[in-house]
């Protein structure tokens, strides 16, 4: 029972960092309809921008200064504090997914959802690109964002549960229900609302579509900075580690339901447990454990195609 408890705490980190790249992948298809297939090459830039702040990567053997840091070692109080690391991250990313959208994105409009699509995945081979050739290919790692110590730790049942997993979950549902104050009580969320139900519609009694649209890109990218700054803070982070996490993230939010924040989170935890579980309970070879994730969907959206928490498609005929 202990390894089985402690097998559960392990897959709660993974469930945080998925849920959280999730939510940036439903925020972009609620607005647009569109799978943002280089959202977590934008997150990992965002967090590079963030570890430079930081002062550069910790620990020895991490490929050395981080490129960038000689700019800012005069600055004032440099290097900053992690959350202001974050922070930076997470306005770069809203304003890298703002610019995107405003400069790429917004002349497409009346594009096909199939060219949509190649658009993003060449985003993803540019901004990848560009990640390993500005900040180089070796492995770097976050200060830490919640105590990581050996002692740190709630034991549970003779399981250990880490401080870095709590810290991620807190972290999780406080953007979590920011997220969902803004769409249900703020004049911009409500924008956001309208145009994902009907665009054509809430253009023709004035809703700003085209600033709408732009603040939706925003908001996915300082959620995808997020969850690579969550990652980076625990695993040894390069300019591909996030190409990883993109997969089961794509799987979360199918699962959960494309238009559904809460089925973001809850597929997120969903597909980690069983990347965890299913290889270790089923004999799986650890290289397979993306098998696990898979199966779970496919045995959902045979019963629910919408995903748990989607909007059915209803279709006058």
């Amino acid at each position: 029972m202990e390894l089985f408890i402690q097998r559960l705490f392990d897959g709660l980190f993974n469930g945080a960092i998925y849920a959280s790249l999730a939510l940036a992948i439903v925020t972009i298809y609620r607005s647009t309809g569109l799978l943002n297939f280089a959202q977590a090459e934008l997150a990992t830039f965002s967090a590079y921008v963030g570890l430079v702040f930081a002062g550069g990567s910790v620990g020895a053997g991490f490929g050395g200064a981080l490129p960038g840091t000689g700019l800012l070692e005069n600055w004032p109080g440099y290097p900053y504090p992690v959350p202001v690391a974050v922070l930076v991250a997470a306005i770069f990313g809203m304003v890298a997914g703002a610019l995107i959208e405003l400069v790429i994105f917004r002349g497409l409009e009346r594009g096909s959802a199939l060219a949509l699509v190649n658009v993003t995945i060449g985003l993803l081979i540019i901004v990848s690109g560009l990640t390993a050739q500005f900040f180089g290919t070796s492995a770097r790692i976050f200060p830490e964002l919640f105590p990581a110590g050996f002692d740190d730790f709630v034991s549970i049942g003779g399981a250990r549960l880490r401080y870095t997993t709590l810290g991620s979950w807190a972290t999780l549902l406080v953007v979590l229900g920011l997220l969902v104050l803004f769409m249900n009580r703020t004049k911009a969320g409500l924008a956001f609302r309208a145009i994902t139900s009907n665009r054509e519609g809430a253009r023709l009694v004035g809703v700003p579509v085209g600033r709408t649209l732009m603040l939706g890109w925003a908001i996915a990218g300082g959620l995808g900075a997020l969850a690579a700054c969550l990652t980076a803070a625990v695993v040894s982070f390069s300019p591909f580690t996030m190409l990883g996490a993109l997969i089961y993230s794509l799987a979360a939010a199918t699962l959960g339901g494309l238009d559904s924040p809460k089925g973001a989170v809850v597929g997120g935890l969903i597909v980690a447990q069983a990347q965890t579980l299913m290889p270790a309970y089923l004999g799986l070879p650890t290289e397979l454990a993306v098998l696990a994730a898979v199966i779970v969907l496919v045995v959902v959206l045979l019963f629910r195609p919408s995903g748990l928490f989607g909007t059915a498609r209803v279709e006058r005929v």
